[in-house]
C-alpha cells in the first residue's frame, strides 16, 4: 500500500518507487510505501470484466488522492539558477516561479479477455470522472489494445485508444518508462523509443475527451511588476532603453 500524510491506497499488486533515497516499512500483512517515494502503481488482471475494470477504477482514484509532500530537488534548484540568468540577461527582478509536479502514475493490465471493449463502451460516467479514476496506462494484452491519458497544451484531457496488436506491450513499455522518466530526478534519459515503438507516430483508432478534475502540472516563473518609480522616465546618458518584458 501506498501511504500519504491524509490518503492512502488500497492493495497494488506492482509498486514502482525509489529505493536508493527512501525506505519501505514492511508490516505484517502488507508493505508500507510512503507517497513521495512513488512513481508509479500497476494493477495486474488475469481476465477481463466490468467487474475487474471497476476495481481498477476504484484503485486508480484511491491513488490519484494522495497528495505526496514534495520538496525542491536539483532539477527545480537548476530551473531556479536558470531563471535569475534570464532575469539578469533581461534586466528584470524575478519572483521563482509557481510549480505542481506530477501525479503518481497508474497503469492497468488485463491478460486475457476485452476485445469487445472500446472506446464507444465507455459510459458518461466513466468519461466524467476519468481523470480521477482511469489509470494513465490501460493495456489489453491479448487484443493488443493500449488506452493512454494524455492531456493537451490547451488543457484538455484526452483518453488515446490504439490498436496495435502483437506491438502493444512494446508500446506499453514505452509508455510506462516515459512516465517513470517524468516523475524521476535523472541524470540521463532512456530514449526507448527509437529502440520501440513511438506512439507519437501512430494513429489512434480514436480519441475521447474528458473534464478536467484537477491543477495539471506545471511551472509558471514569477516576474515582479516595476516599481512606481522604475516606471517614471529616467534620464540617461545616451544608452537606449531597455525593451518592455512582456510577462
Amino acid at each position: 500500500m501506498v501511504y500519504g500524510i491524509i490518503h492512502r491506497s488500497r492493495e497494488a499488486d506492482i509498486v514502482v518507487w525509489d529505493g536508493q533515497n527512501y525506505p519501505r516499512l514492511p508490516m505484517s500483512d502488507h508493505s508500507f510505501f510512503f507517497a513521495e517515494s512513488v512513481r508509479a502503481v500497476i494493477e495486474c488482471k488475469s481476465t477481463w470484466s466490468r467487474r475487474e475494470l471497476g476495481d481498477v477504477l476504484s484503485k486508480s482514484k484511491a491513488v490519484r488522492d494522495i497528495l505526496p509532500v514534495y520538496q525542491p530537488t536539483i532539477v527545480d534548484d537548476l530551473q531556479h539558477a536558470f531563471l535569475q540568468l534570464e532575469a539578469l540577461r533581461r534586466g528584470v527582478e524575478s519572483d521563482g516561479f509557481l510549480a505542481a509536479n506530477p501525479h503518481i502514475s497508474t497503469a492497468a493490465v488485463f491478460i486475457d479477455g476485452g476485445r469487445s471493449f472500446s472506446a464507444k463502451n465507455l459510459t458518461r460516467s466513466m468519461i466524467e470522472e476519468a481523470d480521477d479514476s482511469w489509470p494513465d496506462l490501460l493495456l489489453l494484452l491479448e487484443p493488443g489494445r493500449l488506452v493512454v491519458k494524455k492531456y493537451s497544451p490547451d488543457g484538455a484531457g484526452q483518453l488515446w485508444f490504439y490498436e496495435l496488436g502483437d506491438d502493444a506491450l512494446l508500446g506499453f513499455t514505452g509508455e510506462l518508462l516515459a512516465r517513470l522518466w517524468e516523475r524521476s530526478v535523472q541524470t540521463e534519459r532512456f530514449y526507448f523509443d527509437i529502440y520501440g515503438l513511438d506512439l507519437d507516430e501512430v494513429e489512434p483508432a480514436s480519441i475521447i475527451e474528458f473534464p478536467l478534475l484537477r491543477f495539471q502540472p506545471f511551472r509558471t516563473p514569477l516576474w515582479r511588476a516595476p516599481t512606481e518609480y522604475e516606471n517614471r522616465e529616467q534620464p540617461h546618458n545616451g544608452e537606449s532603453d531597455a525593451a518592455p518584458l512582456e510577462p
